[in-house]
């Protein structure tokens, strides 16, 4: 499991998805952008340095990106790409059921998801995918693909409270990686 945090405003908020991360199997947090861009100039090793207080970073690779193009260009092998975000066509997380391989893209703790960051994301996977099958994508564990889902709560939930949940909810699922 790998978590994608688009333009994280704060380092509590890293620091906490760090901490979950490392105690319920995640192997990579990517960082778009966000405080890190703006504190450190992008370089994600000051950042780790000053708050690698519980050793996270010896079991989970932290890695940084300028923009969520960049990113995609670097998306892991065969993963399926789950966007977290309450959108109508968004899965509930309580009866979600998580890919094998999956990566968590988290949005903008103000904003969200914005409708530019979901036409990007969805036209990647169109021509990430053009030459497959359509019976396979989707369906196959082999090919990268798209999901949605949301944590149905009244008002949104603060970034790391969100990560923390979805590892949670993966690892009480029984999907330890």
């Amino acid at each position: 499991m790998n978590i994608v945090l688009l333009e994280p405003k704060n380092r509590a908020n890293l620091a906490t998805i760090i901490r979950s991360g490392q105690n319920l199997s995640v192997n990579s947090i990517f960082v778009i952008g966000g405080f890190i861009k703006d504190q450190y100039k992008g370089n994600i090793h000051k950042f780790s340095h000053q708050m690698n207080t519980q050793d996270g970073i010896s079991t989970i690779t932290l890695i940084y990106f300028d923009s969520l193009a960049d990113f995609l260009q670097h998306l892991p092998a065969q993963t399926t790409l789950v966007v977290v975000e309450s959108m109508d066509e968004s899965s509930d997380l309580r009866e979600f059921k998580h890919p094998e391989n999956a990566t968590y893209l988290l949005g903008r703790e103000a904003k969200g998801i914005t409708k530019s960051d979901l036409q990007e994301l969805k036209q990647y996977f169109v021509v990430l995918n053009k030459d497959i099958p359509t019976e396979f994508v989707g369906k196959y564990s082999k090919t990268a693909y798209l999901q949605f889902v949301k944590i149905d709560t009244p008002q949104s939930l603060n970034l790391g409270v969100c990560a923390s949940i979805i590892m949670y909810d993966r690892h009480c699922k029984g999907l330890h990686n």
